[in-house]
């Protein structure tokens, strides 16, 4: 298993853009199409929370069909002739992959989600008990107070044994949760290549790429941030000039901060994944991927 450089990942993750969205435009499309509308029904209609969480569900599907239309294009040179592994007309396609990719992802998440509800726990009575140690009332923060207090309030007791405590506990659990992510970032890709859910397998594959998986990973962030925000000022500037109204300005600049957002995250953090796989897998034939 060889080390895999941070350079070589960034350019072939960015190289993967250009090839996922020519032959998987169709599913990537309609994400970008269903982000756009999850994000503005839920920032122009809040009370109807209920409709946004079943959005939210039809995302997630949508999602991890593109996901798994981007591991078929990657994987698919080495299934030739194995109709699971084919690429359907514009990615649209809804297997065997796709369930394991979203079993996987299911399963990484409910392990994130263990770990954070553990970690709040672990705060929430350090911060009881460092509270009471240093006097600090409650009541402060409660609804009786005005904004300003709460502020002040808060802003105190953080400048105490508290704040102390909180980055204590703050700085080894982000740490530790970036460590995880780099290490089950091959697990999807793992489960939809070899057909089962071999957690050991897709955890020993990082070994050698995790400051490449890592490095690589919060470029994409960047960038994806960066894009967002251009996307954003210019959507907002132009929704606030023909509509005439600040509150349009920000709804349509927050759509078009998560409509580029959306066209990036998923085909960079793909290529990223097919990337390291199959060069972790010591494939001499990891360029095929992004022919």
């Amino acid at each position: 298993m060889s080390s895999v450089s941070v350079g070589a990942a960034m350019l072939a993750s960015f190289a993967f853009l250009g090839t996922a969205w020519t032959r998987a435009w169709g599913v990537l499309l309609a994400l970008v199409l269903l982000g756009i509308a999850v994000q503005a029904l839920s920032r122009s209609r809040p009370d109807l929370w209920p409709l946004s969480l079943l959005a939210d569900l039809v995302l997630f599907v949508v999602a991890t069909a593109a996901a798994g239309a981007c591991y078929r294009i990657g994987l698919s040179p080495e299934h030739a002739g194995d109709p699971a592994f084919q690429v359907g007309p514009g990615g649209f396609n809804w297997g065997g992959v796709e369930w394991r990719v979203m079993g996987a992802n299911i399963v990484v998440g409910l392990t994130f989600g263990v770990i954070a509800v553990f970690a709040f726990i672990v705060w929430a009575v350090a911060f009881g008990v460092s509270a009471a140690a240093q006097g600090f009332d409650a009541r402060s923060l409660q609804g009786t107070a005005g904004r300003a207090e709460q502020i002040q309030a808060f802003l105190h007791i953080m400048a105490g044994p508290v704040g102390i405590v909180t980055v204590l506990i703050a700085i080894p659990l982000v740490v530790g949760l970036v460590f995880l992510a780099a290490k089950l970032a091959l697990f999807a890709i793992t489960a939809a290549d070899t057909r089962g859910f071999n957690f050991g397998h897709a955890w020993s594959l990082t070994r050698g790429a995790l400051a490449a998986l890592i490095w690589t990973s919060i470029a994409i962030f960047v960038v994806q941030i960066l894009a967002g925000m251009v996307a954003g000022f210019f959507g907002g500037l132009l929704a606030a000039v023909f509509r005439q109204g600040l509150p349009g300005g920000r709804l349509w600049g927050a759509v078009a901060g998560q409509a580029v957002g959306a066209a990036l995250n998923t085909p960079l953090l793909s290529g990223l994944q097919i990337f390291v796989y199959r060069t972790q897998r010591g494939d001499g034939g990891v360029v095929q991927a992004f022919d």
